[in-house]
């Protein structure tokens, strides 16, 4: 059995996808050349995370991108979490 790189369900693609958008974005704004708020961007990766549960929960995906929408979600909800916690 071959292992696909890119999901074949919708919501696997689009977990994939706006995972994709989040790192881009997030680079960007990293670097300065993007004014805009982090927690709309990291909303976008919480959505690629909650669509790629669904992705995975209900239509049994194993596609490689789709634990990169996982992993990118739980680095969000560790970030939230340590910001609660110890706010600066």
């Amino acid at each position: 059995m071959k292992a696909k790189l890119w999901p074949q369900s919708r919501s696997g693609r689009w977990s994939a996808g706006l995972s994709i958008a989040f790192i881009v974005l997030i680079v960007l704004k990293m670097m300065g050349a993007l004014p805009f708020p982090t927690f709309a961007v990291a909303a976008l990766g919480l959505a690629g995370f909650i669509a790629g549960i669904a992705a995975i929960i209900g239509k049994k995906e194993k596609a490689i991108l789709i634990f990169l929408p996982i992993l990118v979600g739980l680095l969000i909800i560790f970030w939230i979490a340590a910001e609660i916690i110890y706010p600066h």
